[in-house]
């Protein structure tokens, strides 16, 4: 256990492994957050998609729909021939 401590210590004082650590630390983390933010935009995105696709089974116009989401006319025609809603 010592032995181990001892290792720990003279790796903590040692300034370029330090230096390393922290690089590497740094970077863990800005790819966790690019992570992160990269799941919120697929969650909104699915959550447009399915409002558009309830809008439509409603029968709202393509217009109106594409008006309210901001997004053109052809995104909404393209989503509601995949989904055979058009």
């Amino acid at each position: 256990m010592k032995a181990v401590e001892d290792e720990v210590m003279r790796v903590k004082e040692h300034k370029e492994t330090r230096r390393e650590y922290m690089t590497y630390a740094m970077e863990t983390k800005r790819r966790e957050l690019a992570s992160f933010a990269e799941g919120e935009k697929t969650g909104e995105k699915k959550k447009e998609t399915m409002m558009i696709l309830a809008m439509l089974r409603k029968g709202f116009s393509v217009e109106s729909i594409a008006e309210c989401e901001q997004t053109s006319v052809e995104y909404i025609m393209e989503l509601g021939k995949k989904n055979h809603l058009l």
